[in-house]
């Protein structure tokens, strides 16, 4: 047998020099083409020492330091290959490769213990187990990683490392059970490490650069992790059947053995139980891999479904979203009515029946509590899952509902979309529930904002109508204190003739402005209508308006320079000028008196309207004089004849301040710009022209 590993050892080394030969001559500049050559070099070596150890008889330890040195090797040249490293320092910077110089660390002075303080070569196996079983892990996650395209390249390479790590590794675990190498496999390495050089080069010539197109994949770690369990339970066994032979004295063998062959079959079973395969690939799945799903594109996919509905039924867009993103036949919205039961907002391709809607309310109270997506195909096989759900399903199935996930917004039970099973999936798993909760949480908020938006816009609408009304009831309000001011004055001035003209004309612009009021009723719309402007001579519009004031006390006294024109809307200026006046003269007592100054500055025109009134407060002038509705005089007031003059001051170009002290009276100041006198006339076609 000596003689036959003598010969295997002898063309392993041949073979690997004629590897390292050819490695040479292509002159690959790669980090992995380097470390390959390295490799060939080291392998070539290792075979020569054991040829040699054969050959000479010397302590077979001397070719387990080398055996090291070539595991180590093997180990890096993997590494380089899936981390696609450029440089050396590159990958010695790596994280992974940090952890394995680690554990190599660890395992070297725990051999070396082993070995100085008892001559024990338990430890020494073990040890090489680790080593053998790391770079198995690792040829395995670069296979799986590999693209279709790149696996031809890549099989060759694993295949033949990985046979001989796996030789070695049952190599040294049976050294691990019974403290001694079975020389018989040993004498074979040497063949086996020869057969497999032609696959290792075959790849070594069909990766160029010894990177291969990888990329993550969930049965990569899957496996991987399954690999690296199994060898971690194996390093356990062997340690285990170490501590039986310790102990066990003369049996310890027989005992060993039977161990090992238990543990061996105990491993089988959980390997292949179902259950136990599915919770590693969940736990993988949730904790070291990232999702199936990129919620940032789907998000945007949501997005772009909303945008292209053409759908003016906001519960129809959301669920023709849902149905684009996740490809069903048919999705429809329940929302849950102040009864408690769940009312269809849209039928669409899915039209439940009585029974079906039966079965529907009766889940509210299951959905409130559990807030749990049901999949009734999974509800019909394995009814333990929904624990308390009382639920018919034929009626749910027979009308093509298959799939039942709850909506909440603040947390509150807000609706249920009823959908058929998503495109090309079998039962939900727990990443299909985490996405379409994930969809159907935007989509509740998104209706939950919409159905707000709707109640905000018939709210606005209201609003809308009651401030038309507010304006239009004060427009009738001073439409009617001048009339009334014409009753109470009748009696003592029926017989003057100027009181009757002044009745007429008060008469005329009554009637006027109620042809105003019923034209903005009419016309349906908050903004009062805007009338033509025109060329105001000021001292003749506050003659007008001074007319009425002073029909009632205090006197207004008007000082006002003649000539003096601007653009506005007649009608609307005497109507705030007249409500500026009254103000006045409700803040004043009847013996006092209310100025009325009108004057040029420049090229503006500068009204005063002076009272020695009750005055405001300097909060209530900056917090409430110019917001609607707000008023000093109670129930007497609307409150918006400031906040209407100022508006019609700025729509005209123009400014109005305040300048008040509480009980010693307001001043309200105006500012607009004059325009120059323009005579107007008529053509002979009757239009307006300029003279």
């Amino acid at each position: 047998m000596e003689l036959l590993g003598l010969i295997g050892y002898g063309l392993s080394c041949l073979a690997y020099l004629i590897f390292f030969l050819l490695l040479l001559a292509s002159r690959q500049q790669s980090l992995s083409g380097t470390l390959t050559r390295v490799l060939g070099a080291v392998l070539c070596i290792s075979a020569l020492i054991s040829c040699w150890q054969l050959y000479q008889g010397f302590s077979l330890l001397y070719v387990l330091y080398f055996e090291g040195v070539k595991n180590f090797l093997v180990t890096i040249l993997i590494l380089g290959v899936k981390l696609r490293s450029p440089s050396f320092k590159e990958l010695i910077r790596h994280k992974e490769t940090h952890q394995y110089l680690a554990v190599v660390t660890v395992l070297v002075f725990v051999s070396a213990f082993s070995i100085v303080t008892r001559q024990n070569f338990v430890w020494v196996f073990i040890s090489f187990m680790a080593l053998n079983l790391w770079p198995l892990v690792l040829l395995e996650q670069v296979f799986r990683n590999a693209q279709k395209r790149a696996r031809w390249a890549v099989w060759p390479f694993v295949f033949g490392l990985g046979s001989m790590l796996v030789f070695d590794f049952v190599i040294f675990a049976q050294g691990a059970l019974i403290n001694q190498l079975d020389f018989n496999f040993w004498y074979l390495r040497g063949y086996l490490s020869a057969a497999m050089m032609p696959f290792i080069l075959l790849s070594s010539k069909r990766i160029k650069n010894w990177s291969s197109d990888l990329f993550v994949s969930r049965d990569v770690v899957f496996y991987s992790s399954i690999l690296m369990l199994s060898g971690a339970y194996l390093l356990l066994l062997a340690l285990a059947g170490y501590v039986i032979r310790f102990l066990d004295g003369q049996w310890s063998e027989l005992l060993s053995i039977a161990f090992m062959c238990l543990g061996l079959l105990v491993l089988f079973a959980v390997l292949f139980t179902q259950n136990f395969r599915n919770r590693i690939r969940v736990f993988i799945s949730k904790h070291f891999f990232a999702n199936r799903y990129d919620y940032r594109l789907e998000w945007l996919n949501l997005i772009a479904a909303l945008e292209r509905d053409n759908s003016q039924d906001i519960y129809e867009s959301a669920c023709n979203a849902i149905s684009e993103v996740l490809q069903l036949d048919g999705c429809i919205y329940l929302q849950l009515n102040n009864v408690s039961r769940l009312e269809v907002m849209n039928f669409g391709q899915l039209k439940p029946d009585a029974r079906s809607r039966e079965q529907l309310d009766g889940l509210v109270s299951y959905f409130q509590t559990q807030n749990w997506i049901i999949d009734l195909a999974e509800f019909q096989v394995s009814p333990d899952i929904y624990k308390g759900l009382q639920l018919d399903e034929a009626p749910l199935i027979n009308d093509n509902i298959e799939i039942l996930v709850p909506v909440n917004f603040q947390q509150q039970l807000t609706g249920v979309f009823a959908m058929t099973r998503p495109a090309n999936k079998g039962l939900l798993n727990w990443e299909d529930r985490d996405f379409v909760f994930a969809l159907t949480k935007q989509l509740g908020n998104y209706l939950s904002l919409q159905e707000i938006q709707q109640q905000l816009s018939q709210t606005q609408q209201f609003a809308v109508f009651h401030r038309m009304s507010a304006f239009v009831l004060h427009d009738l309000k001073n439409i009617q204190a001048q009339l009334s001011l014409i009753n109470a004055n009748a009696e003592h001035h029926k017989g003057n003739p100027e009181f009757i003209d002044d009745v007429f004309d008060t008469v005329e612009s009554a009637s006027l402005r109620l042809q105003k009021v019923v034209r903005q009723l009419a016309n349906k719309s908050m903004e009062k209508i805007k009338e033509p402007k025109q060329q105001v001579e000021i001292k003749s519009l506050l003659q007008d308006a001074i007319k009425l004031a002073n029909m009632n006390r205090p006197q207004v006294i008007l000082d006002c320079q003649p000539g003096l024109y601007v653009y506005a809307d007649r009608e609307r200026f005497a109507g705030v000028m007249m409500h500026l006046i009254e103000n006045a003269q409700q803040a004043s007592n009847p013996q006092d008196s209310v100025q009325l100054i009108g004057k040029k500055q420049e090229n503006r025109l500068i009204l005063s309207i002076r009272d020695k009134g009750c005055g405001m407060t300097q909060s209530f002038i900056r917090d409430k004089l110019f917001t609607p509705f707000s008023t000093t005089k109670g129930n007497a007031g609307m409150g918006i004849g400031v906040y209407e003059a100022r508006q019609f001051f700025e729509e005209n170009s123009g400014l109005m301040s305040v300048q008040s002290d509480v009980g010693k009276g307001t001043t309200f100041t105006i500012e607009m710009s004059l325009s120059e006198y323009q005579e107007i006339g008529y053509n002979n076609h009757g239009k307006i022209i300029n003279c």
